[in-house]
């Protein structure tokens, strides 16, 4: 791919509108091209500033006399429930106001956030059927993962102090040494222009995890590695894991957007706030590194 083919498609990468093939061609592309990661930069820069600007804009908040009016109209309809019980013509006007009201209210301010809610329910449970892993336990490790990158690399506040990433490899974990060095392309830089911030292994509700603490499109974003359980649990259909590691994405996980894949025996997750889109990127560019150095340690211990 050339420059001038990728600023073409620069904008259509940023909203997560290219096919795979696409994606791949632009990822690869940028990994080699610092022009065109600054000009993906600036891109992103920019959508920020639209989308804090549109978010803040007086416009688009409700104005105080519609939510007065509103909650007068439901303590109305409340009240006059009690008033108008006698008869069935007295029944059906309190239903009909009521209802209205309470339609009014859903469609402002609750419908937009259940329907994302809801197509983002149905991609995850779709993505978790085809791969035949268990709902109920796959959501607890993703919880998991979205609970440490909040707690130890938002708000540093886990209960157990985290270690050295190499000490903790050779420890817990050999897959973890050398983890750090595994993302980093033959220049020493992180794929996408993502920079390395630090890497160390942290505990969360009884999960160790190797976390390595990246900052990208000006976001902090958490790589987590962990062993999968075991016989206790089992997070995913591990046969065929090691030859197809495709990687699934559940969206707004603990109010974080979480992507993971897999090897034949640890899970490894992307947690951060950025939209949907550059996280997945970001995901699929970190993945094929990744996957090559815990696959590879773990067919040598």
């Amino acid at each position: 791919m050339e420059c001038r083919e990728f600023c073409e498609i620069a904008d259509s990468y940023l909203s997560d509108e290219l096919t795979v093939e696409s994606n791949h061609d632009a990822i690869s592309h940028c990994e080699k091209c610092a022009k065109c990661r600054d000009e993906l930069a600036a891109r992103r820069a920019v959508r920020a500033k639209l989308r804090e600007a549109f978010i803040s804009s007086t416009v688009n908040r409700m104005r105080p006399e519609f939510v007065d009016d509103l909650s007068m109209r439901l303590r109305a309809a409340a009240t006059a429930s009690d008033s108008l019980a006698s008869t069935i013509d007295a029944k059906r006007r309190r239903y009909s106001r009521f209802a209205m009201a309470a339609c009014l209210l859903l469609a402002v301010l609750i419908a937009p956030i259940f329907v994302r809610q809801q197509l983002s329910r149905r991609r995850q449970n779709s993505a978790l059927v085809d791969q035949q892993v268990p709902l109920t336990i796959v959501k607890t490790e993703l919880a998991r993962a979205a609970g440490d990158h909040r707690d130890c690399a938002i708000k540093f506040r886990l209960d157990e102090k985290p270690i050295e990433l190499e000490a903790a490899g050779r420890k817990y974990d050999p897959v973890y040494v050398g983890l750090t060095k595994s993302i980093l392309t033959e220049e020493g830089v992180a794929p996408l222009g993502a920079q390395v911030i630090e890497a160390h292994s942290c505990v969360f509700e009884g999960r160790r995890f190797a976390h390595v603490v990246l900052k990208y499109g000006g976001r902090v974003v958490s790589l987590l590695v962990t062993s999968s359980p075991g016989d206790r649990e089992v997070i995913f259909d591990r046969s065929s894991a090691a030859k197809e590691p495709g990687i699934i994405h559940c969206s707004q996980m603990e109010g974080y957007n979480v992507s993971f894949f897999q090897t034949a025996r640890h899970a490894i997750f992307v947690v951060s706030d950025l939209p949907e889109g550059e996280n997945l990127a970001l995901t699929r560019a970190l993945e094929p590194r990744v996957f090559k150095h815990i696959d590879d340690s773990e067919q040598t211990s």
